[in-house]
């Protein structure tokens, strides 16, 4: 009876370690590497056009930034380094529908958008905005908040897409401007399978345990 019982705890601790393994083979521990984008860390001057100045500035890793995905002198994304609610900010000409893009190209790769701040130059003013997942081409995010002189608004996103983002702002793109855009991007991994060894050795160690538990004939 005692070598029963030494037997049945060296078998649940072995099938406890086993689960263990197994719960390890299919955890996913990914770093998301993360990045914040600011009009003043570009060193341009004031109207500097940023996407051709300055192309893909912003981009990492497999994360590419698009200052003028519309290709139009109108919605083209400009610099001015302050004045905007305290802070730069990247403006465009017509003030309407002004578009700034992350996205990738690579598999396996998803991006969050996290966010991003929208400030006013002057006392203050409506300023909307417009965020598309390019995975889906839907907006997911979007409102014509009131942006005031004083403080930027923060603009909280978190949301993530295989393929990026494109950010729309106006109705005031010209008074009102995009800056502090932060994202972070990461693999997305499928589960890995567990081998068959270890499937094998558990079931095993299952069996042993019933097998000594059942009652010993006399």
């Amino acid at each position: 009876m005692i070598f029963l019982n030494i037997v049945n705890k060296i078998f649940n601790h072995a099938l406890k370690t086993t689960a263990l393994i197994i719960i390890l083979s299919n955890s996913n521990i990914v770093n998301a590497t993360s990045v914040n984008v600011k009009i003043e860390d570009m060193g341009l001057s004031n109207w500097s056009t940023i996407e051709q100045q300055k192309p893909g500035f912003g981009s990492n890793g497999p994360v590419v930034l698009d200052w003028d995905p519309n290709n139009s002198f109108y919605t083209e994304l400009l610099v001015w380094n302050h004045g905007y609610s305290g802070q730069g900010a990247a403006i465009c000409w017509q003030g309407e529908d002004c578009a700034l893009e992350l996205s990738t190209l690579e598999q396996d790769i998803s991006i969050t958008l996290e966010s991003f701040s929208i400030g006013y130059y002057g006392y203050g003013g409506i300023v909307g905005y417009d965020v598309i997942d390019l995975d889906t081409s839907t907006s997911i995010l979007t409102d014509t908040p009131w942006i005031s002189g004083d403080e930027s608004t923060l603009i909280t996103v978190n949301s993530t897409s295989d393929t990026g983002f494109r950010i729309l702002f106006g109705y005031d793109g010209f008074n009102g401007g995009i800056n502090d855009i932060s994202y972070s991007h990461q693999p997305v991994l499928s589960s890995v399978p567990i081998p068959t060894t270890i499937w094998l050795f558990g079931s095993g160690l299952i069996g042993l345990i019933r097998f000594a538990r059942q009652p010993t004939l006399v």
